[in-house]
């Protein structure tokens, strides 16, 4: 019997040790604050004042170049600016759904990332107006990368497709500010082979299957933290490159308009 109890008492002592010792040690002040600015910022979304500006500046390139090509601009500078007639060079093609965008090519070269792999890579942005020119309908990223050298070539295709790219809107947030496109529904697809005689097409819509697919901003099952904001740096970073990209072309046809009017005006008989 005392045997019995003893046994009894080392394991109650046991038992209280273990749920002492056991317990994990509190996040501190700045974890637990880093974590409630996490689930904020998930819960509102990943909103940028500086992407819906960017998205505001390439539509808004878009509607000008329209306006110029409906004046003919681009016809007439092709035939009368040149010593010899030149082809019109169109601005958009159409897809297989017959939707109308425009191909814009993103930084291309070597990848040194997993040295010593070597890796060819190349991009593509794919950006599609709505037929009236009001705003942007989608934006289609999609990279591609294989490894240079090796036995077995594996070929990724990566693309982000944003299909609400909208621009700083008139609604208002509950401090009285413009309410920013939270970009949470951007979707992410992933494309992997092996087999040498694959190749992934520079088209915008593509008849495979991703092998994976997730949104930037699950509620469900959300990115790791580090990697939403990666995404949204270097969605960014792209914007940049294709509202440049937009301004060049739009500054082009607007220099043979002044050229168109210059020639037409000019009556020096000398």
């Amino acid at each position: 019997m005392i045997l019995r109890l003893v046994s009894i008492s080392s394991l109650f002592i046991l038992s209280a040790v273990g749920i002492f010792a056991e317990k994990p040690a509190s996040a501190t002040l700045k974890e637990r604050e880093t974590q409630k600015q996490i689930e904020l910022q998930r819960k509102s979304g990943f909103g940028d004042n500086e992407i819906d500006t960017l998205h505001a500046h390439i539509i808004d390139d878009l509607r000008k170049m329209k306006k110029l090509q409906d004046l003919g601009i681009d016809k007439t500078a092709a035939q009368f600016l040149a010593q010899t007639p030149n082809e019109v060079k169109e601005f958009y093609k159409k897809d297989s759904q017959g939707k109308s965008y425009m191909e814009i090519k993103l930084p291309q070269g070597q990848s040194y990332i997993d040295w010593p792999k070597v890796y060819l890579y190349d991009g593509m942005a794919y950006v599609y107006p709505k037929e009236d020119f009001s705003e942007l309908d989608r934006i289609v990223l999609t990279f591609r990368r294989v490894n240079a050298d090796g036995t077995i070539h594996v070929k990724e295709l990566r693309r982000l497709i944003n299909p609400t790219p909208k621009s700083e809107g008139t609604e208002k947030d509950e401090k009285g500010e413009a309410k920013l496109d939270t970009s949470s529904d951007i979707q992410l697809e992933y494309y992997r082979s092996l087999t040498s005689d694959t190749i992934w097409p520079n088209l915008p819509v593509i008849d495979a299957k991703a092998d994976i697919t997730m949104l930037l901003n699950d509620e469900k099952d959300p990115l790791p933290y580090d990697k939403q904001k990666h995404i949204m740096m270097s969605y960014k970073k792209m914007l940049r490159k294709i509202s440049k990209h937009t301004a060049f072309l739009l500054r082009n046809i607007e220099l043979d308009q002044k050229q168109m009017i210059t020639k037409i005006l000019d009556y020096n008989t000398n």
